[in-house]
Order: structure tokens, then sequence, then C-alpha cells
């Protein structure tokens, strides 16, 4: 029996394609490369699935085969079902809520604590904070408000470690919930952490409008899309003192491998209190292994003919 294609084209996954092949035995072929579109054009023609965040316009009409397009994240870059042939299922692949969780407490921490501060001024022999020599005390998560914006597996997860740090949670599901609900949030919120999915209903649904709400020591982290939080409205009220602080793991540009950037047109990362990370906080060896178990555990469905789990659009495109 002629095994199955799966066709791996993306710079995170394609290393990773013996660990593939040793999950779906024989019943699939595994090929990988990183980023040659030449190759995966000649590669696409007679694959069943692909691992990849989008799919080239030039591919359409080559992948006549393909039954499964597996994007490894929440949501999906491309939202055209015109982009993928006929039939063919988006399924999200993500796995990552524990690693984004962790993130966002280590970030509230550092934030609460002037960690950052305090490391560069030991580095010069002061102990400023210390209570040794009358330093200025620091704060606790303890008694503190986490608003939430999106309630899906990472808001869920953020919740679950916030508890326990003997914080309050307030959540709004993932879609919103009414302009009411989000001020009265936003002005309870010690921090504000954007876990939402990115729609046409999210996208830039915090603005100066409610920036303003939230109080002015809030701390706002970003683990979701960028688009949702309007950009110089953010710069703004960071670089003139109007929010405390902010987390910023996912950006409004990113550069092609191997190039330099800082994600946007303004310079966040020169901003004090603000820590600008590379859209990382997924990215850990745990959320690997699951990935690639639960992207194995798709197309053994899609081997035995089963419906497939987690499915967010189906191609239309007819040649």
């Amino acid at each position: 029996m002629t095994p199955r294609k799966l066709v791996i084209w993306d710079s995170g996954w394609a290393p990773h394609a013996s660990e593939f092949k040793r999950q779906l035995g024989t019943a699939w072929s595994v090929t990988a490369e990183e980023g040659n579109l030449k190759w995966f054009l000649e590669e696409v023609r007679d694959a069943q699935a692909v691992v990849a965040l989008s799919m080239p316009k030039e591919a359409r009409s080559r992948a006549a085969s393909l039954e499964a397009f597996l994007f490894p994240g929440a949501g999906i870059l491309q939202t055209d079902p015109e982009s993928l042939p006929k039939g063919c299922r988006v399924v999200n692949v993500y796995e990552h809520e524990t690693p984004i969780a962790e993130y966002v407490l280590m970030m509230m921490l550092a934030h609460v604590t002037r960690l950052s501060q305090h490391l560069e001024s030991f580095k010069e022999g002061r102990w400023d904070g210390s209570g040794r020599i009358g330093g200025a005390p620091h704060g606790e998560l303890a008694g503190r408000t986490v608003g939430l914006l999106g309630y899906g597996h990472i808001g869920r997860a953020v919740a679950d470690r916030a508890r326990a740090f003997g914080m309050s949670v307030i959540a709004l599901d993932r879609e919103p919930e009414g302009q009411e609900r989000l001020a009265g949030m936003l002005r309870q919120s010690d921090f504000l952490v954007i876990a939402a999915p990115l729609t046409e209903e999210t996208r830039a649904l915090i603005g100066q409008k409610q920036i303003e709400l939230l109080p002015p020591h809030a701390f706002l982290v970003n683990v979701s899309r960028a688009e949702i939080v309007e950009e110089e409205p953010l710069y703004r009220a960071l670089e003139s003192g109007r929010l405390a602080g902010a987390a910023l793991d996912v950006w409004y540009e990113y550069p092609n491998p191997g190039e330099p950037g800082y994600g946007s047109r303004f310079p966040f990362h020169r901003l004090p209190g603000v820590y600008c990370t590379p859209h990382y906080s997924a990215w850990s060896e745990g959320m690997i292994h699951r990935r690639i178990a639960r992207m194995c555990e798709t197309l053994q469905q899609l081997e035995r003919g089963e419906e497939l789990d987690r499915v967010v659009m189906v191609g239309t495109w007819r040649p």
C-alpha cells in the first residue's frame, strides 16, 4: 500500500521531521524543508497533508490531493476558504497554554517586584529595595486583579495560576461581550492580559479610549495578536507613563528569518518598564513534544477516515 505523504514547510517544524516519521511509521512518508518555495510547489503535488503557516497562492492549483492543512498555532493567518482546494480541512494544533501562562505570570511577577531594575542596580553594588538599608518595598501579586480578554485555553491556564497566587480574576470570553462589560473589566484591572483570537470583532478592540479606562498603575500583557491593541495609542500611553508598563510577545511587524527587527514602527523596546520578547512565550520543549504528538494523532485520524478535531476552515477552491 502506497503511504500517504506529509509535507512540512516551516522553519520551526522541519527540523523535527525525524520525530514525525517515528510517530507516524510506514503509513506516511514525510518530507521537510524550511522555506524553499520551488521545493514546496513540487512536493505538494501529491501530498495529502501539509504543516505550514500559510498556503502560497502559487501552490493552490498544485495541491489537488491535499486533505488536511495543519496550522501549528492558534487561529489561522489565512481566512479565505478559496486559498485551499475544496474539502481540505484547516486544523489548529496549539498545545501551548502551559508555557504561555507561565510567561504571563513571569512577566507580572517581574513587573510587581521591579526585577530588572534591581538586577541592574545590584551589578553596580547597590542594594536598592533592600529592607536592610531602608530601601523602597516592592509589590505582590496577591490581592491584585487580572483582567483576561479571552477565556479559552490560554485564558483559563492564566486564571488557574493567577488564583494560585491569590489574585482575583475577571474574564471576558473569546468573543467581545459588549463595551459596558469590557469597560468595567478595564477599570478594575491591575493587569490586563490579551488572550483573545484576532477576528474582525477583536481587531483594534483596545484603543485609546479603552487604555484610558485602565488605572495608571496597570500593566498590559499581550500574548495573542498585536493587532487587538492599537499600536500608536499603546506606545503613547507607555511613553508618557499613562500605563505603568507592558510585556509584549506578539508584534505588528515580523522580519524575515535571519533579519533583525523590533516588531513595530515605534521603539517599544527602548521604553522603561516594557518587556519586549520575540514571540517566544509558547516555544518550549514540552510544547514542541505535545504539538508533534497532536499533529500525528490528527494525521492518524485522517488515515482512518475519521472526523478531524479542531477544524477551523474548509477549503472551497475548485479548478
